[in-house]
């Protein structure tokens, strides 16, 4: 199978370039962060995107792009939507006229998150702009008959020692984590699952919103305390007690039901088996602490 990955340098891109391309033809893009062997794409500009899509003609288009730092989005809500929406927009419409299937990346972040759980025929109640940006996203992608939406909570895992490794990266730089809201709820999806997830659905030929997440549910300063263990024993992470000078609203338990795809015979590895694979990961990179 052919398959373009718009914003191939990031966190989730990478990894599904990665693993992607051992069985398929794989085409990747960046806008910012340049690697070897990817294409520049400015996204925001329809254009651009045609050119891109028509030149390569790929059957399947999985788009990663977000600015998904919720006080990037609260401080400049022109970029959010920029990045989020607009983007988003361009890549439809042209996957719409070259009859791909398109894939793209939204979150548990768009609902109100007082119980979790949330099915995906739930009410979505954006709580800040990143929300709302990408449920404007979603409006538009849902009525493209060749679209697969897949929600996901924070993922987690390893690409390498100088690879985008989201918040694996605070982490790894040794510096302390101080927490705002220590007790909100999550449920860790590791990101290897995802390009599995991906292929199941393509291969299914399913369409539609699907929940995405691990099996572990799970206080994000818990989350991170685990997640620590793949390189220290001593935990930098703890709570913070200075006062937030952007006051953010984000869902206090916006974790996933995921019967859906377990439906399907899909299932996503706990926050256990996540990160054992992890440390093996690491290990065969041969990663040194700083």
């Amino acid at each position: 199978m052919k398959i373009a990955i718009i914003g191939a340098s990031g966190f989730l891109g990478t990894k599904l370039f990665t693993l992607l391309s051992k069985e398929n033809e794989v085409i990747g893009t960046y806008s910012s962060r340049k690697r070897e062997g990817l294409e520049f794409l400015d996204a925001t500009n329809p254009s651009t995107v045609e050119e891109f899509i028509q030149k390569h003609s790929p059957e399947l288009v999985i788009d990663t792009i977000a600015l998904t730092s919720s006080l990037a989005c609260e401080n400049d809500p022109n970029l959010c939507e920029k990045l989020n929406y607009l983007t988003a927009k361009n890549i439809l419409k042209s996957c719409e006229k070259n009859k791909c299937v398109l894939v793209f990346i939204s979150s548990s972040y768009l609902f109100e998150g007082g119980k979790g759980n949330y099915s995906e025929e739930e009410e979505v109640v954006p709580q800040n702009e990143y929300a709302r940006t990408k449920i404007m996203a979603e409006k538009e992608i849902s009525h493209y008959k060749d679209a697969i939406i897949l929600r996901v909570d924070i993922m987690y895992g390893y690409n390498g020692k100088d690879a985008p490794n989201g918040v694996f990266n605070q982490i790894l730089s040794e510096k302390p984590i101080d927490l705002r809201d220590p007790n909100q709820m999550r449920q860790p999806l590791f990101v290897d699952d995802v390009a599995r997830v991906i292929l199941n659905l393509v291969k299914k030929n399913k369409r539609g919103i699907f929940h995405i997440a691990g099996s572990t549910r799970v206080k994000i300063i818990d989350f991170l305390k685990k997640l620590e263990t793949v390189v220290r024993g001593d935990s930098k992470v703890g709570i913070s007690k200075e006062k937030a000078t952007v006051q953010i609203k984000i869902p206090k338990n916006a974790t996933l039901n995921i019967s859906k795809i377990e439906g399907l015979g899909i299932k996503t590895r706990s926050l256990k088996e996540g990160i054992e694979i992890m440390k093996m990961q690491v290990k065969a990179s041969s990663f040194q602490r700083p």
